[in-house]
């Protein structure tokens, strides 16, 4: 089966998006796609509701294709994650951390 983690975040007040994503660039992909167990990893930019009406209220979407939750998890403790994790932290201020199996 197919993992699916999903990161709903917004942005601390002040950070520069450009900051954010030049980070994302430089140094999350090439750590979170280069672990063991991870398929695919992108972050979308969240540019408005489908709608058009109303502000999301979320900034950013990061979706992880993981082969397992678990061994995903085990990899997040990591000293290179923690690390990693620290310094999204200093980005964004509140995420929502989300999991599920693909339906296939």
């Amino acid at each position: 089966m197919t993992y699916r983690v999903f990161f709903l975040n917004k942005l601390r007040p002040g950070v520069d998006p450009a900051d954010y994503e030049a980070w994302i660039r430089r140094s999350d992909y090439p750590i979170v796609r280069s672990s063991p167990g991870i398929v695919s990893y992108d972050v979308t930019r969240i540019e408005g509701t489908l709608d058009e009406e109303g502000t999301p209220s979320v900034n950013y979407l990061e979706v992880i294709e993981v082969t397992d939750i678990d061994a995903y998890r085990a990899t997040a403790k990591t000293p290179e994650f923690v690390k990693l994790l620290a310094e999204w932290g200093t980005y964004v201020e509140l995420d929502e951390a989300l999991h599920g199996g693909v339906i296939e």
